[in-house]
């Protein structure tokens, strides 16, 4: 048999039993004649006991056993418990506010810390929260910084819909500075980065040809005289005499000079190949690491901007490029 027992907070249970015939047999704890006296040997006996919670709120089959005053001082005692919950946070959110009006940004932080524990959605207390960490968003990269290496549908996400949305309606005005003041940075900051990346590449390029030409000239004479040992290596076991020892040992010794000569010009080739990659990437430099965290950042201020701030960029951005 396999027996599942479905308990909640409250002590309630359902037990569904699976019997040899195959059947499921489900049996309310709180039922007339339910017998669970003999729960330890019944789950010794089953193959598989488990628990979890039922939310009898949202299921209203689970009253069905219950009287009528049970039922009504079960839901009296969930809604004491919503409307406790309830004054909590916004009792929290309003001395949280209090604190953003007074400038104590530290300790508003705290409150609305403690206030998103007690809402679900907690709208309010999220926009108190990020209004606190970041000074009344006197410095919005405190919030932008947090998901410069995500997206802005995860910070929607962890922030809350409407609570982003809030956020975008009052700030826009510091959003949209902050973007521009990013964009004056990144123009001249790019052309001088790609320009030093162009510069530095014909160098690198140039290079790297030199370096490949003499580790492929060095590699010729090696893998001759290794060829040539093996040769007349081999030439010494169809004659009677040492003709070819002296010629062995000389090919030998020459390939091991070579090999020298040839693993000196491919450790330069090889530099020179790294070079070059290095150079294409820019988080090699500070100025091109910069210039990477500009672009990220501006795609999360973007994302924060309304939806028809987007459009009109886009617009005058294709204006700009036809013309």
């Amino acid at each position: 048999m396999e027996e599942r027992m479905i308990d909640d907070e409250y002590g309630r249970g359902v037990r569904l039993k699976k019997t040899k015939d195959g059947y499921v047999d489900a049996t309310d704890e709180l039922a007339e004649g339910a017998n669970v006296e003999n729960e330890e040997a019944a789950l010794a006996e089953d193959e598989i006991a488990f628990a979890f919670p039922v939310d009898e709120e949202e299921n209203e089959e689970s009253f069905a056993e219950m009287t009528a005053e049970e039922v009504a001082a079960f839901k009296k005692r969930r809604e004491e418990e919503a409307l406790a919950k309830k004054a909590v946070y916004d009792q929290l959110c309003k001395e949280g506010e209090e604190l953003l009006a007074t400038g104590s940004f530290k300790a508003a932080e705290l409150k609305y810390e403690k206030a998103l524990k007690y809402d679900d959605e907690a709208t309010e207390a999220s926009v108190g929260y990020w209004r606190a960490k970041t000074a009344d968003f006197t410095d919005p990269d405190v919030l932008v910084n947090e998901y410069m290496d995500e997206s802005i549908e995860s910070l929607e996400y962890d922030l809350g819909y409407a609570a982003t949305d809030i956020i975008r309606e009052k700030y826009e005005d510091v959003f949209k500075a902050k973007l521009d003041e990013l964009t004056a940075e990144e123009e001249p900051l790019r052309a001088d980065v790609e320009g030093k990346q162009r510069h530095r590449r014909e160098i690198l390029k140039a290079r790297r040809l030199k370096r490949g030409i003499f580790f492929a000239i060095a590699a010729i004479p090696l893998l001759a005289c290794l060829l040539l040992t093996v040769f007349f290596g081999m030439k010494n076991f169809t004659t009677r005499g040492n003709e070819y020892i002296g010629v062995t040992i000389g090919m030998a010794a020459a390939s091991v000079v070579f090999f020298i000569v040839f693993a000196v010009f491919t450790n330069r080739f090889i530099n020179a190949c790294r070079m070059y990659r290095k150079n294409e990437r820019l988080d090699e430099t500070d100025d091109g690491a910069r210039l990477l965290e500009i672009e990220l950042l501006k795609k999360i201020y973007e994302g924060l901007l309304p939806i028809a701030y987007e459009e009109e960029q886009e617009e005058e951005t294709t204006v700009v490029a036809e013309e």
